[in-house]
């Protein structure tokens, strides 16, 4: 009798030598054959980027900065609380991989660049000499969404199981599919959180 390909995902979700991709691919597998179009689709948008809302653990938390053609640095920008508050957060809809990519190649800090209808709403906001904008944010921010996407996915795993879910030799019996179907904890959720908007891509 084979090992069920949900106590492999276990298993893989547990060992950071396991890339998140490949974890990604398999549970993908696992919710296709198991016709579980909510985490599949989860899945989709993880790999391949969110176009629409981005679930709560996207958000970046960092700070918006300014650039000082002049002095040629960043500067904080100084504004009232309320702003303050709403530019210190960002919905982050990028690929898994690009995120993967670009924390191991940052040191500490890293600076997402702002789109043009994002920088020219600022301009306004502001009314200052028109420049560009940065949101700056540490590595560490990034290590939080790639986290949290491998404990969903062992969090998963470990409902299917505690549901006699397995898929001994890759395959599901029909009482594991109807069991699967059945039971609404076992389909995944997120709580979204806002739109993606504002970061076009990864800056240096």
């Amino acid at each position: 009798m084979g090992v069920g390909i949900v106590l492999e995902l276990q298993k893989q979700a547990i060992d950071e030598n396991t890339s998140l991709e490949e974890l990604l691919r398999k549970a993908f597998l696992v919710s296709r054959k198991l016709k579980l179009n909510e985490f599949e689709n989860w899945i989709r948008q993880e790999q391949n980027g969110y176009s629409g809302k981005v679930p709560d653990y996207r958000i970046l938390n960092g700070e918006m900065k300014a650039w000082n053609p002049v002095r040629g640095v960043w500067i904080p920008i100084v504004s009232e609380a309320e702003i303050s508050k709403m530019i210190s957060k960002m919905p982050f809809g990028m690929s898994i991989a690009s995120i993967i990519d670009a924390y191991n190649s940052a040191d500490g800090v890293l600076v997402l660049s702002v789109n043009g209808e994002l920088s020219e709403a600022m301009n306004k906001l502001f009314d200052e000499i028109p420049t560009k904008y940065g949101f700056h944010v540490f590595k560490s921010e990034l290590y939080r969404i790639i986290s949290t996407v491998r404990n969903k996915i062992l969090d998963w795993s470990l409902i299917l199981e505690e549901n006699g879910i397995l898929g001994e030799d890759m395959t599901f019996t029909e009482k594991e599919l109807n069991a699967a179907n059945a039971s609404s904890i076992v389909n995944y959720t997120n709580n979204f959180y806002g739109n993606v908007t504002g970061i076009d891509f990864l800056q240096g």
